[in-house]
């Protein structure tokens, strides 16, 4: 049997749903993120996800989604019962929001949402087609740890930021568990 290699390169339904984000509509670049999430993990191997719907900002309007992915093993001490553990939460706005304030905004969010969760993970943040993917230590505020795993923000809309968001995907597939556990 061969194992199974991800890729969005050669993924028609990743590649057609990237060709479809627009400007002002965040469902689009959700559903970008769900293809690669459901691409690196399946359910079939053992996780599940959590697809939320779009949070309102002040004027109303759809402003971000976020998506949760957690690896899910059977307890060996009790056969009906499953250990689970969140690995990744990915942020996704609007390629709208695509300037230098709403990155920072959307990330000091991002560490406040983190900070919520009190455990170590990897997440991510994405504003349309470009991406930055973080690593959080699991301490709560003020010492809290947020390090970004990459120089600088992977486009998706290039064949070279597709190929930086793949291997800090297997990246995040291969050190999940050690990097999760506490």
């Amino acid at each position: 049997m061969v194992a199974y290699t991800p890729s969005l390169h050669v993924n028609p339904g990743f590649l057609n749903t990237l060709q479809l984000v627009k400007p002002h509509n965040i469902e689009t670049a959700q559903a970008v993120w769900q293809v690669t999430v459901t691409e690196w993990f399946p359910g079939r191997h053992g996780y599940k996800f959590v697809f939320g719907g779009s949070t309102p900002a002040n004027n109303n309007m759809p402003d971000v989604t976020v998506i949760q992915v957690w690896a899910v093993v059977q307890n060996p001490s009790a056969s009906q019962r499953w250990a689970e553990r969140q690995i990744l939460l990915v942020e996704c706005k609007c390629p709208l929001s695509d300037t230098p304030l709403c990155w920072d905004d959307t990330i000091s969010q991002f560490e406040h949402d983190l900070a919520k969760a009190s455990e170590r993970l990897f997440g991510a943040v994405a504003i349309g087609k470009e991406a930055r993917f973080y690593r959080f230590d699991g301490t709560k505020p003020p010492g809290y740890r947020l390090a970004q795993l990459h120089q600088g923000t992977f486009d998706m809309g290039n064949p070279n930021g597709i190929t930086q968001v793949e291997n800090m995907m297997n990246y995040i597939k291969a050190y999940t568990w050690q990097w999760a556990s506490p």
